[in-house]
């Protein structure tokens, strides 16, 4: 009983920390978007065929929730191939995450969701940046991306 209440406690903390590393990180585009360095190792960047963007998202993250319905709206994953990885509850996808946000040079302890990994190289965090890139790859005009 006390381990499930530690445990609870825990999640709960680390969903807090990454909502404060999202509500913190809004505005801050140019810290948030970067180029993956040439000079890179291919073990540094996360595994992926690379040429698929790769979406990673928290189950509970209200912004991601908002991606996510846009995605389906807008029939995203009809249009373009894309890789979706939920980060809170598998370890595996967060430390890819992790990856994929040091390739681009990011401060790993403030990252948050949603994030995508672009098969350019580019880290993009946000809703606003996401949709961007998403309704440029997939061809929508400027009336349905803002949808």
């Amino acid at each position: 009983m006390k381990q499930t209440i530690f445990t609870i406690a825990i999640v709960l903390i680390i969903a807090g920390l990454l909502s404060a590393v999202i509500i913190g990180s809004r505005g801050k585009k140019a810290d948030t978007q970067a180029t993956l360095p040439s000079t890179s190792s291919s073990s540094a960047a996360p595994a992926s065929d690379n040429q698929t963007p790769i979406f990673f998202f928290g189950n509970t993250c209200p912004h991601c929730a908002d991606v996510e319905k846009w995605m389906e709206e807008n029939k995203i994953e009809e249009k373009i191939q894309l890789i979706k990885k939920e980060v809170y509850d598998n370890k595996a996808n967060a430390l890819e995450l992790s990856k994929a946000a040091e390739s681009c040079g990011m401060d790993t302890s403030s990252i948050g969701v949603p994030f995508l990994f672009t098969p350019e190289g580019k880290c993009l965090v946000g809703t606003p940046d996401i949709i961007n890139y998403l309704s440029q790859k997939a061809g929508l005009s400027g009336k349905e991306a803002e949808q």
